[in-house]
């Protein structure tokens, strides 16, 4: 990858796999409908497509930004916070680009995020008799307040560091489905079924909001490794078991 002028130009022989989000009306500006500082806004605006980018097996390799907000002092705000994540996902800083708001004043906020990886092997798949781990809690709101460093959310380090662990066969980030809905719908990828073994801690129908947890799908010799890798106090514990159909 390199730039030319404002663009990005790729030349690869990978599969490219994006990923986007976006978020309008939350943030600092006098008229948005939930009131929250912009670096906070653009954190949980770039976290969701870096984990859907990362568990694809894919590796992140640009991020585009586009901000409907002034330059300075909301833009950079999110600017600094996003390429903090982008970071952990392993971009380098001159593949983070994007826009802001110079033409017009705004009054509210909005944010669109769009990450690019390339693919250089198969998508990931479960195998039968894996285990499903949850790595961090389903938590969202107005239920639960969020904010940047949560005890209970996992962060994109931590993802990225069982990921490149090779001790896991999937990944899966849960979102406002929660993540019974995603448990299945990473044994129904792989033509697998999942059963349910529970957990005190986690409420398979509670959303997720933000991809506040990752599922790992893993043998279960590599159960207490993968737990392992991530940061002390981070909840995680064994959710279900992938076996073939009845």
């Amino acid at each position: 990858m390199q730039r030319f002028r404002d663009l990005l130009v790729f030349e690869s022989a990978s599969r490219l796999v994006l990923a986007c989000d976006s978020i309008g009306g939350i943030g600092p500006k006098p008229a948005d409908s939930v009131s929250v500082d912009a670096r906070t806004v653009a954190h949980f605006g770039v976290r969701v497509p870096l984990l859907e980018v990362l568990c694809s097996g894919a590796r992140p390799i640009a991020l585009v930004n586009a901000l409907c907000v002034e330059r300075d002092p909301t833009g950079q705000e999110m600017i600094d916070e996003i390429e903090i994540l982008a970071a952990q996902a392993g971009i380098p800083a001159d593949a983070v680009t994007g826009s802001t708001e110079e033409n017009a004043p705004t009054s509210a906020t909005g944010l669109g995020i769009t990450v690019i990886g390339a693919l250089s092997q198969d998508l990931p798949k479960a195998q039968p008799g894996d285990v499903v781990i949850c790595a961090g809690l389903p938590i969202a709101a107005p239920d639960f307040t969020l904010y940047i460093g949560h005890p209970d959310q996992v962060t994109v380090a931590e993802v990225r560091r069982i990921l490149e662990s090779g001790l896991v066969h999937d990944a899966l980030p849960a979102g406002s489905h929660g993540v019974g809905f995603e448990t299945d719908e990473m044994a129904r990828i792989a033509g697998l079924q999942a059963r349910w073994t529970g957990g005190r801690i986690v409420d398979p129908k509670r959303s997720a909001g933000p991809a506040s947890c990752v599922l790992f799908a893993c043998a279960p010799e590599a159960t207490d490794e993968v737990i392992a890798l991530l940061d002390d106090g981070r909840p995680a514990q064994p959710v279900a078991r992938l076996t073939p159909p009845d």
